[in-house]
């Protein structure tokens, strides 16, 4: 009886094993794409962010804080190393709210 008994709860471990093997295969591939759409949506932020940040901070900032630019203390000109510090910030950001929105969604 005992024999029998350890037959089924194996089949029956067998079975929630498998079952757990599938939702997990599941959610892989559909994490995946919504993974690689969210890198290529931040990779792209972060170069649009970088251009954008060191052309236009030049033609903008200067007009906003003339007076801040006269006494120093706002750069007229952004280096290259500090629209890259802005723009990774961006780029982070960006990332944030796809990833959350597919962390929270309700699974059936």
């Amino acid at each position: 009886m005992d024999d029998s008994r350890s037959e089924v709860e194996k089949e029956m471990e067998k079975a929630i094993e498998k079952k757990i093997e599938q939702e997990v295969e599941k959610r892989v591939t559909e994490g995946v794409p919504v993974a690689i759409a969210i890198l290529i949506a931040v990779a792209v932020t972060f170069v649009i962010s970088l251009v954008l940040f060191k052309f236009v901070w030049a033609w903008v900032v200067p007009d906003l804080f003339p007076g801040a630019v006269a006494q120093g203390l706002v750069a007229a000109d952004l280096t290259w190393f500090a629209a890259f510090k802005l723009a990774v910030l961006v780029a982070v950001l960006s990332g944030f709210y796809p990833a959350l929105v597919e962390a929270f969604k309700s699974r059936p």
